[in-house]
């Protein structure tokens, strides 16, 4: 389906939306600063920040790397023969700190829609890669680590091979690598000692099977508080997995997750990741057949505990056209986790389901028969928004009672919540 039919979808159902409309739509609660990523992948996605009460769009960023706090951003842009990397204060546009690095390097992509990569879990490292380059006639993998901080060198680091960024520990030393192999959904997980520059020799493996060969599409991915752990979600033929990679670690755990049929992939790209604040529950939830997993890191690698969740019902005509026509694969926000831990927010279907996770049940339904794509709680726990790209709405949602309490103004297709937080 072509951008255009999809364009004239969405003018033609905001049109019948507005004459069936009695009332004006309340405005959302003022004094929060919302972070979205809005438009369609293909030219016109854009990263907005936008005043929670007016909606009025306060600076567009440039696609770059938030620190997880978001009080960093960082970017690349070329300049004649080098680079410029630069830290800016997201929320206010400020430059924080540059350093010129070698013409050629980006910012790591993990191959899934939204923000770039690089940092490690506690934000004070950055990796930075060129993708690959072919030298004396073979392709080499090169990239550079350094302090986030901007203010000291980074180490150059070239192995031989096809290689892309997975994750960086918080010391800084230990640089995991995804090695692409033949087939393009078979890979190695691979531990380069930065020190050194050099890989060790094994690939990082299953624990409990080393010969278990690693293939699968890439999906959500969460890195729990005390960067002890990153999550990843794979999709493949087999059934959906958790790789659980210890960092500073040279092996990881693959989690096997419930799925009503193994091969259907589709069904698969749909789960979502959420830690509680303290990190000691993992949460896997899939908003397309329902089916939920509480895992305990300090527990791994068993599954706590699982679940069916009755999701809720009715979906959006236009959402399924803009499914069809603009899937972007893994969703970025499908499941967040209250402050005191006894409620996970997830997409349900159409809208939204708040979980009991004391039971693993329902307790709460939100804006049922709206098609919602993101969620995401402001830092201090108030509110919890959440953004429908089908007919350009951000909610604000009383996360304590589940009501609505406004909406975003302005917003064209905002399809993910990088980040919400009071001013």
């Amino acid at each position: 389906m072509s951008r255009r039919l999809i364009a004239l979808l969405l003018l033609s159902f905001a049109a019948l939306t507005a004459c069936g409309r009695v009332a004006a739509t309340q405005p959302a609660a003022a004094g929060y600063r919302i972070f979205l990523e809005e438009g369609f992948n293909g030219g016109s996605a854009r990263i907005t920040v936008r005043d929670s009460g007016s909606g009025a769009l306060e600076r567009e960023l440039p696609l770059g790397t938030p620190s997880p706090d978001w009080s960093r951003y960082y970017t690349v842009t070329p300049v004649s023969t080098s680079a410029r990397l630069t830290a800016i204060d997201p929320s206010s546009g400020r430059t924080l700190a540059q350093a010129t690095v070698p013409t050629g390097y980006w910012l790591p992509s993990l191959g899934t829609p939204g923000p770039t990569a690089g940092l490690s879990p506690n934000g004070q490292w950055l990796a930075l890669t060129d993708n690959g380059s072919a030298l004396t006639g073979r392709l080499v993998s090169s990239f550079l680590v350094g302090p986030s901080s901007l203010s000291g060198a980074f180490k150059t680091v070239h192995v031989n091979g096809d290689f892309s960024f997975d994750a960086l520990s918080d010391t800084g030393q230990s640089l995991y690598l995804i090695q692409k192999m033949g087939d393009p959904n078979h890979y190695q997980v691979r531990l380069l000692d930065v020190s050194s520059g050099t890989l060790v020799e094994q690939p990082v493996v299953d624990k409990r099977n080393a010969a278990e060969p690693m293939n699968g599409i890439r999906g959500d991915s969460a890195a729990d508080p005390t960067a002890q752990y990153v999550f990843t979600v794979y999709a493949r033929q087999g059934g959906p997995f958790i790789h659980a990679l210890p960092l500073d670690q040279a092996y990881a755990w693959c989690i096997d997750l419930p799925a009503k049929s193994p091969s259907d992939l589709e069904e698969q790209v749909h789960w979502s990741l959420a830690l509680n604040h303290s990190g000691s529950l993992l949460y896997a939830v899939n908003s397309s057949s329902g089916q939920i997993a509480e895992i305990s890191p300090a527990g791994l690698p068993a599954v706590g505990r699982t679940g069916q969740l009755a999701l809720n019902p009715g979906r959006s005509l236009v959402a399924g056209f803009v499914t069809e026509a603009d899937a972007k694969g893994a969703q970025i926000g499908g499941a967040a986790v209250s402050a005191d831990g006894r409620t996970l927010f997830a997409l349900g279907g159409t809208g939204i389901v708040a979980v009991d996770t004391a039971s693993l049940k329902v307790r709460l339904r939100i804006l049922v028969g709206e098609s919602v794509d993101s969620i995401r709680l402001s830092t201090d726990g108030q509110w919890l928004y959440a953004a429908g790209a089908a007919t350009s709405k951000v909610w604000q949602i009383n996360s304590a009672t589940g009501a609505v309490s406004g909406e975003i103004a302005g917003t064209t297709n905002p399809w993910a919540i990088l980040w919400a937080a009071p001013k």
